[in-house]
């Protein structure tokens, strides 16, 4: 086993250092480039902060581009951990977060020099232009001790406070050994990157590259709001796999760009982050039923994933996608009070067991403690991750969603799954997303669409149709008709913009 991610880094600079490593439109590094820019940047954070210091956390401000990829491998060789930052994030939350991790130092381009002064940022700025030339200056080397802090994401969560989860070089090797284990990869593949780098699953795409020597071909924004030219692009680049958030993808299905064009190198798509309408990936399955479809399961309190399901077979539009097995590295239980749940059925809390597991929440000991907590399923006491998940088995051993304990709302003496309302509303054909959301001082469900393109329905008539599909008790108070739900920068449903609207 590896005991540092710049392992696999440093294994791709000695089987093909020419290869292209990563890409965005026109500039693109080899692994030699990469990891010689990367050294770049970690003898320069090395100057900056004395190595005693180490590990701490370094902000990245991540744009969509090359440059931030060596950015954070140089943190890593630096021997501190990094914080990759959206520099368009609202103001008061990136100052929250280099408050809450206490900054020193920060990576990005002298475009962001204004944004750091008008939010208070006293620190040192490192970019491009301040790096001295490549040199043979020693960085620091040794065996890692077990848990060194690889990387900190920031979290909203439901409460829209950021929280800092720390994750380890352990843990990210650990998800990557499993992950490619369990999906093959070839030297061939290129992977599309459509998670920005400040989202916790872009870590999967950065990784794999590194571990498998492949390429990653940052795909620009702009193509995933035009099918037609995100094909085009994906035929360019001759990608093969894309791991993309299910909004994303539901926009491709609901344009529907595949009577014009259709992918001719790719071979695998992952979906992770969202339940999966199935309505929209009957039209990719449809339109390209050679492809390999995997839905993903896990946690941002988690390096990579947990779970997975390889869809195969005929699935009604209004059916639920299964979130599967685990991944070899991971141990699930269901815990229903405290008895471990095996019958298909019976819903419990989902619990995890792993050595992907993160280190803690930053400057949370309770948060920490509350939600990493030691349990004892019949094998002695381990240490696992309470995910506030409700799920349940069915006949196959597949693990099945049945709820967020936070989505799961008691209204009319009733036990009321927000997703499942979803569910049933988003195989509508006149609706393209939805999002229910609940009033808790009036006590009244709220249903968000955005219709299909070429219909306009009103928010009584979707109220109407629901009437006939949900019992009484489900049916919403009120729809709200948008011409177009808000996305957070990851092409996510951003919950947190709606509840405002409430």
């Amino acid at each position: 086993m590896k005991n540092s991610v710049l392992e696999y880094l440093r294994h791709c600079v000695e089987a093909h250092p020419q290869k292209r490593a990563v890409a965005c439109r026109d500039h693109s590094m080899s692994f030699a480039e990469l990891d010689q820019r990367a050294r770049q940047y970690g003898q320069a954070i090395c100057r900056a902060l004395p190595a005693r210091c180490a590990p701490r956390p370094i902000g990245v401000l991540c744009a969509r581009d090359v440059e931030p990829i060596a950015a954070l491998l140089g943190v890593v060789y630096s021997r501190n951990f990094y914080v990759p930052l959206d520099s368009s994030a609202p103001k008061e939350k990136l100052k929250a977060i280099l408050e809450d991790a206490e900054m020193q130092l920060l990576l990005g381009s002298e475009a962001d020099r204004a944004l750091m002064q008008e939010i208070g940022f006293s620190g040192t700025l490192i970019t491009p232009q301040t790096l001295a030339p490549p040199s043979d200056e020693a960085l620091p080397c040794g065996v890692l001790p077990d848990g060194y802090p690889l990387y900190m994401v920031y979290t909203s969560g439901s409460t829209g406070k950021p929280k800092g989860v720390l994750k380890s070089h352990q843990a990210e090797i650990s998800f990557l050994e499993a992950f490619c284990e369990t999906f093959p990869f070839s030297e061939t593949d290129v992977i599309g990157n459509q998670t920005p780098f400040f989202f916790d699953a872009a870590a999967k795409d950065i990784y794999l590259m590194l571990k498998k020597g492949i390429t990653m071909e940052i795909i620009p924004t702009e193509c995933f709001a035009l099918p037609t030219e995100l094909i085009q692009y994906l035929n360019q680049k001759r990608i093969t796999v894309a791991s993309w958030v299910p909004t994303v993808l539901s926009i491709v299905a609901q344009l529907n760009p595949f009577s014009e064009y259709l992918p001719e190198t790719l071979k695998r798509v992952f979906f992770v982050g969202e339940v999966m309408p199935m309505k929209h990936l009957n039209v990719w399955r449809r339109a390209l039923p050679q492809l390999q479809y995997i839905n993903l399961y896990g946690q941002s309190e988690l390096c990579g994933i947990c779970c997975y399901y390889e869809v195969k077979g005929t699935f009604a539009d209004s059916d639920s996608l299964p979130m599967g097995v685990g991944l070899k590295n991971c141990k699930l239980y269901l815990l229903d009070q405290e008895t471990v749940v095996t019958e298909p059925g019976r819903i419990g809390e989902l619990y995890l067991v792993s050595d992907a597991l993160a280190t803690e929440y930053y400057h949370d000991p309770e948060k920490t403690r509350t939600s990493f907590v030691t349990k004892d399923f019949g094998d002695g006491p381990v240490r696992c991750f309470k995910t506030g998940d409700l799920a349940q088995y069915d006949q196959a051993g597949n693990l099945i969603f049945a709820a967020r304990s936070d989505f799961q709302i008691k209204h009319m003496g009733h036990r009321i799954e927000l997703g499942e309302i979803e569910t049933v509303a988003g195989a509508l054909p006149e609706i393209a997303r939805c999002c229910c959301l609940y009033h808790s001082e009036k006590k009244k469900i709220v249903l968000f669409c955005e219709p299909t393109v070429g219909c306009n329905p009103t928010g009584a008539e979707i109220k109407s149709r629901l009437k006939t599909r949900l019992s009484s008790y489900m049916v919403p108070w009120k729809v709200v008709v948008m011409e177009r739900l808000p996305l957070n920068a990851n092409g996510k449903l951003d919950r947190q913009a709606l509840k405002t609207c409430l």
